[in-house]
């Protein structure tokens, strides 16, 4: 049974804003004080442990005992009874594995909340900032590089969906400026702090990920992050995300292994443009008005009808992205600036006008002066307020934003890269074919030489050939030799000519006698002066050796050449085929082998991409949806921040202006 052995204490309140009344596209950064210790302490019986249930609760129904997600097919209206059950805030059947799981099951509209950031102070040193998470009644501290790792391993468990995105790290330049302060800047911190919050929240909406086990335990203080980390599901994910199915990428097949990867600069080869008017003669969804449209999930599309939608929503993204970096984001920023310095200059003012007040001796213009250095100075408060309103609740969604484009196009690259993999999979598949196809045309054309030389009395080829080479090359090496020896001539020029020659004889000549193997034995005297030659040796022969003698030390380079040239003849040796008959037929298995492998490749390779299509298109609808609402909170947001600016100063303003009327001129 799971215990609970929080040690963290729930005394401090959350944080709260100027603008807490202003409704965000996040919602409140900031939730309600924090329970007490003793309404958990109260209760006999924990409520995530597993209970016996009355058959006849919640209307006959029991509560099922998972609730997995709806299919990619299912619509946001087409909500079955387990998906009710697990939204509808119904106890899970067989009880929880942690108290996370309870709070995540039983709590439909759930806030989790950064409550603190600050440096570490458990005691397990280093210098580093650490949040401290709150989820229900349970608070657990995390670093910004374990939400960093949270979200990477998010992104390869769950390719398809659009994971929110955190704030980005400090840049270079920042840690080479100040170090220390790029660490300890508490602006960076409390921008850190809300957009973390608002990452765990957007999280938690998606059911995907409200479901996932490695979610769960980052939230939970009683696991270990880097346990989390080395342990399943994440010890099961492959080398790389391509290899691996879109549904669930730490269980893959054997034959995922064998799909290829393609460059990440591939693209497909054919895509066709999306029709951007009605036709009558061109196929497509009956809700497409315009390029910038998806298909509905219910439309019965091939992926190849897919590509163009997809590819059409990636470049508008683009756009979008660079519309806000470039655009929106960057003018913000300045006017972000802009009201700073004016706050600055009108707290500046105020104090002035106070001062000018205390040496006014007039009974009512002195008053009237310090009145209008009190509108001033609420002036300069309001300002300070509308900028830390519109940072907090208008630059930040934005800059959000822009990171979402981001996102969504990676999620797009994805899908086109696993169907690029199936484009590059059928062509290996159909190179495999072509390959085994013509190694067994040559098997077969060496069966039938074979069998004919067989029935003509020839021996086949690669049997006793290498006997019947070497008998050839000795036979002709004797005919060289003899015919050197033995022919006659009184010339001596002519002799040593022959047996130097590489030319055979000529069919006129009649064929020499093998010259004997067996030594010529010399006498013990020396030979005779003048050269002659020994008794029973012919002079020819003489002269030849003499010759040859002669030649083999007079170059003192013969040896070195012939020592170089007889390692590059073994090499050559070894990489030129002895036996192309073996070396054909282990070709024509290893061919086979991959023949299977890649049509196993294949199949997988196209269930992957039909469901990495119908994932993709799925989250691209919810999220199209969520951009749409929370653009439209954001625009309402920016013009409440603009009406409560005015309405304080206005207020101010026409108090000063009451007493400025009282000003009597003498």
């Amino acid at each position: 049974m799971w215990e609970d052995n929080n040690p963290l204490s729930y005394g401090s309140s959350p944080p709260t804003s100027p603008y807490d009344h202003i409704q965000t596209p996040f919602g409140h950064h900031h939730g309600p004080p924090s329970p007490s210790a003793d309404s958990s302490e109260n209760d006999e019986v924990p409520d995530f442990t597993s209970k016996s249930r009355d058959p006849n609760e919640h209307n006959g129904h029991e509560a099922p005992d998972t609730a997995p997600g709806r299919t990619v097919n299912d619509t946001d209206t087409d909500i079955d009874e387990e998906e009710e059950d697990y939204y509808g805030g119904r106890r899970k059947k067989g009880g929880y594995s942690s108290r996370v799981e309870q709070i995540l099951w039983e709590t439909k509209d759930l806030e989790i909340y950064i409550v603190d950031a600050g440096k570490n102070v458990d005691g397990s040193g280093g210098n580093f900032i650490v949040y401290t998470i709150r989820t229900g009644d349970l608070e657990v501290r995390r670093r910004y590089s374990e939400f960093a790792s949270l979200r990477a391993n998010l992104v390869l468990l769950h390719p398809t969906l659009i994971i929110p995105p955190i704030p980005e790290k400090h840049s270079m330049a920042d840690y080479v400026a100040a170090p220390t302060r790029a660490k300890e800047d508490q602006g960076i911190i409390e921008h850190r702090r809300r957009m973390l919050s608002v990452f765990l929240n957007r999280c938690a909406r998606m059911k995907q990920i409200r479901k996932d086990t490695v979610y769960m335990r980052f939230l939970d203080p009683n696991a270990s992050w880097s346990e989390v980390l080395h342990s399943p599901p994440i010890s099961g994910l492959p080398k790389h995300p391509l290899r691996a199915p879109p549904i669930d990428p730490s269980r893959p097949s054997p034959a995922h292994q064998y799909l290829p990867i393609p460059p990440s600069n591939s693209k497909l080869k054919n895509v066709p443009s999306p029709p951007t008017s009605p036709d009558q003669n061109t196929p497509r969804p009956t809700d497409f008005t315009h390029t910038r449209s998806l298909p509905s999930t219910t439309a019965n599309l091939s992926e190849a009808d897919l590509d163009p939608y997809f590819i059409s929503y990636e470049a508008n993204t683009r756009a979008y992205e660079t519309l806000l970096t470039s655009g929106v984001e960057k003018v913000n920023r300045r006017m972000l600036n802009r009201l700073s310095n004016l706050s600055t200059d009108m707290a500046e003012l105020g104090a002035r006008y106070n001062a000018f007040s205390l040496s006014e001796p007039a009974p009512t213009l002195g008053p009237a002066i310090e009145k209008v250095g009190q509108a001033v100075d609420s002036t300069y408060l309001a300002t300070e307020e509308l900028a830390a309103g519109l940072a907090s609740g208008f630059t930040e969604p934005i800059r959000e934003s822009a990171q979402f484009a981001g996102v969504v196009r990676s999620v797009l690259k994805y899908r086109m890269m696993k169907r690029v993999q199936e484009e590059i999979t059928r062509d290996e598949l159909a190179k495999a074919k072509m390959k085994l196809e013509q190694l067994e045309k040559s098997e077969l054309e060496a069966r039938r030489i074979d069998s004919y030389l067989s029935g003509s009395g020839v021996p086949p080829s690669g049997a006793g050939s290498g006997q019947q080479d070497g008998g050839r090359r000795n036979s002709e090496s004797s005919v060289q030799q003899s015919q050197g020896a033995n022919k006659s001539g009184s010339s001596g020029d002519s002799d040593a000519g022959s047996v130097d020659s590489d030319f055979p004889p000529t069919h006129s000549s009649p064929m020499p006698p093998p010259i004997s193997t067996s030594p010529i034995p010399y006498p013990q005297s020396s030979p005779p002066s003048g050269g002659g030659a020994l008794p029973g040796m012919n002079s020819s022969v003489a002269a030849s050796g003499q010759h040859r003698k002669a030649s083999s030390f007079s170059n003192p380079l013969a040896y070195p050449v012939s020592k170089i040239f007889g390692k590059l003849t073994h090499a050559v040796s070894g990489i030129v085929d002895a036996d192309p008959e073996t070396t054909r037929r282990n070709n024509i298995g290893k061919t086979r082998e991959t023949l299977v492998q890649l049509e196993a490749a294949l199949q997988v390779a196209g269930r992957d991409v039909e469901d990495a299509g119908k994932g993709v298109l799925a989250d691209l609808h919810r999220f199209q949806g969520e951009k749409e609402t929370d653009m439209k909170k954001l625009m309402i947001n920016f013009a409440k921040c603009q009406i409560e600016w005015a309405k304080k100063n206005l207020e101010s303003w026409e108090e000063a202006k009451v007493e400025v009327d009282k000003i009597s001129v003498r």
